[in-house]
């Protein structure tokens, strides 16, 4: 690129080296792949890290117990991608930033602070016990019938998305979920797969219930009421409403008519009834802020602004609470990780860490004293180099295990944090930004308004390409609309003689993608939006494990009625409103 901040207008080396590059990631995104470290290497990687202070002797010789891999996943292969394209110079530092940074309308920020802010405040809520609690108040107070609490959960998911969006939900829904299948003794497949529809189909209601909304209102300046919801409550609704006798008769058999009444006091699961009600409050108040503030004219009030400081006084109300309540947040951590239906004993670790293809950090913050058993998969032999020196010294490792003794509740939610996927989303946005300065958004532009001559074929083309191709393979539902953002900006495509000719076309392109970029957070992969990636971690915190596999199978038949419907809706909306 001659201006490395620039857009070229040509397809060069560099062009298509960064589409393999992207195609690459996504394909490592999708399907992981460990790679065993040599035996040589894995010792080398362990006496630098020792002799570094990363380590200590007992976690130098733990992992020497262990064949450790290194993972090309979400977790690495983004950053890999961006730094090798960085290296080859096919990106600049401008790249970085704008897919950072963003721009006026895009700002890819938003985004993670949002996504991180809440995240960290449901976490801390899951910890008090709060929702294990409702979740036991629910089930006792739902009768003995389970398709009526089926139906009362579908619903109430719905209402709650249309409102709070998807994040939110996922969030605190999921952890719900786990419980009160536990407690209830239910199969938790049909429940979890309900909420995780309902989430992301609701959420293209309000502006203000998905990050892609957000981008796709602000990019094309629309009034968040009259050009927002206007036209997609009706395509978000109906074929929520049609996704329930499919659900139903998907999971007819694993719904039981009758369920056994539990004799479990809900209230006794509350662990720490202070932290439950300050937590839930401000989950509570954010959220409504978050509502409100979506309407200030010339959004004026961006998303960190309220996401910020809400995540802030979560994690200095957990800090303030370790320090002046000590015995109570070491009795409220320690009946978490003692309660069978909690985590600990109820989840085997190990399993869940492979689910979400990460070490939990809590494996090198634990006790030298709980060391696990050594993996029999061909373990390498403990070296020399891990001998335990004659004076312990202060490692990393050691100095979290200390502020973990001193701040119990605190680290309890912070090693739970889903931080791999803030690196793995920025990266993407990165991505994302470089196809565009290298020149491929300009040819998808053309090559979209050549399908995109129709309103008709407008609303049905970009809507399944969205739903059911970018989302689920172009990292994420938010780096899809951006780039279909882009594309419908781009002057070969909202200048083409179609769209002059009929005002329409662009207007069924975006108000499809915007269902296309919510409907497509269930397509095939966990990977199409950020809350997949999400639901994917805390169901398997929770023990319970959904295979790439499963998750694409249950997901076909919902995807491709619900962006049917929707796209027939849009295409009647056009006519109708326009």
């Amino acid at each position: 690129m001659n201006d490395p901040g620039g857009q070229q207008d040509h397809l060069n080396g560099h062009s298509g080296f960064i589409l393999a590059v992207f195609c690459v990631v996504s394909i490592f995104v999708i399907w992981p792949a460990r790679i065993p470290l040599p035996n040589h290497v894995q010792r080398l990687l362990l006496l630098l890290l020792r002799r570094g202070r990363i380590i200590s002797d007992d976690d130098c010789r733990r992992l020497s117990a262990r064949r450790l891999y290194f993972s090309l996943s979400l977790k690495t292969a983004p950053v890999i991608g961006v730094i090798l394209l960085l290296a080859t110079t096919t990106i600049h530092g401008s790249t970085i930033k704008l897919g950072i940074k963003g721009d006026e309308s895009i700002k890819p920020y938003d985004v993670l602070v949002l996504f991180i802010s809440l995240a960290y405040i449901s976490i801390a809520l899951d910890g008090t016990g709060a929702l294990e609690a409702v979740a036991l108040w629910v089930s006792k107070r739902g009768g003995s019938s389970g398709r009526l609490l089926f139906a009362y959960l579908y619903s109430f998911f719905l209402l709650t998305a249309c409102i709070v969006g998807n994040d939110p939900l996922i969030l605190s829904g999921t952890p719900f979920l786990a419980y009160l299948t536990h407690h209830a003794k239910l199969e938790p497949e049909a429940w979890i797969f309900s909420e995780f529809m309902a989430a992301n189909t609701a959420s293209a209601v309000l502006v203000s219930s998905n990050p892609t909304n957000i981008l796709i209102a602000g990019s094309f300046s629309l009034n968040y009421l009259t050009d927002f919801t206007k036209w997609t409550i009706l395509p978000s609704i109906v074929p929520a409403i049609l996704t329930y006798p499919i659900l139903t008769g998907m999971f007819w058999k694993k719904i039981p008519k009758t369920l056994t009444p539990l004799e479990i006091d809900p209230w006794s699961k509350l662990r720490d009834r202070t932290g439950a009600i300050v937590l839930s409050s401000l989950m509570l108040v954010t959220v409504a802020v978050l509502v409100g503030t979506s309407f200030v004219p010339g959004h004026a009030v961006e998303v960190w602004m309220v996401t910020m400081p809400a995540g802030v006084l979560a994690f200095l109300f957990e800090v303030t609470s370790d320090l002046w309540r000590p015995r109570k947040q070491r009795g409220a951590v320690h009946q978490q990780a003692t309660d069978p239906s909690a985590e600990d004993h109820a989840v085997d670790r190990t399993s869940a860490a492979k689910a979400q293809d990460q070490l939990p950090l809590g494996e090198l913050i634990k006790s030298p004293k709980e060391e696990p058993e050594p993996d029999p998969e061909s373990p390498p032999s403990r070296g020399p180099d891990c001998k335990y020196s004659p004076s312990k010294g202060i490692s990393c490792t050691s100095l979290m295990r200390t502020l973990a003794r001193r701040f119990p509740g605190t680290t309890r939610t912070l090693v739970r944090l889903p931080i791999p996927l803030l690196p793995f989303a920025m990266c993407e946005f990165i991505l994302v930004r470089g196809l565009e300065q290298r020149g491929w958004i300009a040819v998808f532009a053309r090559g979209f308004a050549n399908a995109c001559t129709t309103p008709a074929r407008t609303v049905f083309f970009m809507g399944f390409v969205s739903a059911a191709f970018l989302c689920p393979l172009a990292g994420t539902n938010i780096g899809a609309t951006i780039i279909l953002v882009e594309i419908m900006r781009d002057p070969a495509f909202s200048q083409s003689p179609a769209a002059l000719a009929d005002p329409r076309i662009l207007l069924g392109a975006i108000y499809s993608v915007a269902m296309g970029s919510n409907i497509g957070a269930f397509s095939y992969t966990f990977a199409g939006s950020l809350a997949g990636l999400l639901w994917r971690g805390l169901l398997a915190d929770k023990g319970i494990t959904v295979s790439q596999l499963k998750f694409a199978l249950v997901n076909a038949l919902p995807l491709l009625m619900q962006i049917t419907t929707a796209s027939a809706i849009v295409l009647g909306e056009l006519y109708w409103f326009a």
